[in-house]
């Protein structure tokens, strides 16, 4: 069994009514993990919130920068652990989270590449919504092609992603030619090389902030860029792409509808242990009775 360390990357801009949650989720673990931040020269007082924990940060910079992949790239340089991942610094780990990331990666060492189940969180940091579907299907030719995008698949949720450092080394990490969908081309480009594994427990929290975070301010640009990203790959089928276009109801059954194979970890309490099922399982993160509830 090996034994990997763990590397964290987080950028930030005017951030100090969030980061403080970010960098005690990263430094309070019972794994140590290197941590770096990267601050785009913050003119709240991010800073003096991440100066009060510079103890427990390994590298700390503020410097103007050319968007958040930018810092991303950039903190890349510094990672040293087997295993890197990045966290926004409105998001946070859950306590749990690193112990589980290395337990994986130490006993499988054919997987590099894994993803825990979706939650999030209001702005005042109160957990509102769990996915209920563990070990969610995420097949690795829809990754590639593009699919796990808002009208197919949904969302590939980046907070709770880890990944072998000698897989972002493979693919040349980011394209920092994308200023917002820099992330989705990443997995198309992971899932040319390996398998995405669910881990069937949240190790992470989203924080929804509407009308403030990129992905719902830039929402039209960050289409056309994933548009541009997809050029080229092959488009999902007709039926599937007729759902998609006439409106939600449609598009969150077809993810209950389509079943794959999936590749997904579950603690076995007889093995004590991560141990991997592969079993057919939705595209849906989420059960029907949930869906129903929020009608």
């Amino acid at each position: 069994m090996s034994n990997n360390s763990i590397s964290i990357i987080t950028t930030s801009f005017n951030c100090a009514g969030y980061i403080e949650t970010t960098i005690k989720s990263v430094i309070n673990q019972d794994v140590k993990a290197q941590y770096i931040i990267m601050d785009a020269a913050s003119t709240d007082n991010t800073m003096d919130i991440v100066n009060r924990y510079k103890d427990s940060i390994d590298v700390i910079s503020s410097e103007p920068d050319d968007g958040m992949y930018h810092g991303i790239q950039k903190g890349a340089q510094h990672v040293t652990g087997d295993i890197m991942a990045w966290i926004n610094a409105d998001d946070a780990y859950l306590p749990w989270a690193f112990s589980i990331v290395k337990d994986i990666f130490d006993k499988h060492p054919d997987i590099d590449w894994i993803i825990g189940q979706p939650s999030y969180m209001n702005e005042k940091g109160q957990c509102t919504k769990v996915s209920s579907n563990a070990g969610t299907a995420y097949p690795q030719k829809y990754i590639q092609n593009g699919w796990f995008q808002p009208q197919f698949a949904g969302y590939l949720q980046q907070e709770s992603m880890f990944w072998r450092k000698s897989l972002w080394d493979k693919v040349d990490g980011l394209n920092l030619d994308i200023k917002l969908a820099a992330d989705f081309e990443l997995w198309t480009k992971f899932a040319q090389h390996a398998d995405l594994y669910s881990v069937s427990v949240p190790l992470s929290s989203f924080r929804l902030r509407p009308g403030e975070q990129q992905s719902s301010v830039s929402g039209d640009k960050y289409s056309e860029e994933v548009a541009h990203v997809c050029q080229g790959l092959i488009k999902p089928n007709s039926l599937w792409r007729f759902m998609s276009n006439h409106g939600e109801v449609l598009r969150v059954l077809s993810r209950m509808l389509i079943w794959k194979k999936a590749k997904y970890l579950k603690y076995s309490a007889v093995d004590k242990g991560w141990v991997i099922k592969e079993k057919y399982r939705p595209l849906s993160r989420y059960s029907i009775t949930e869906v129903l509830s929020e009608l």
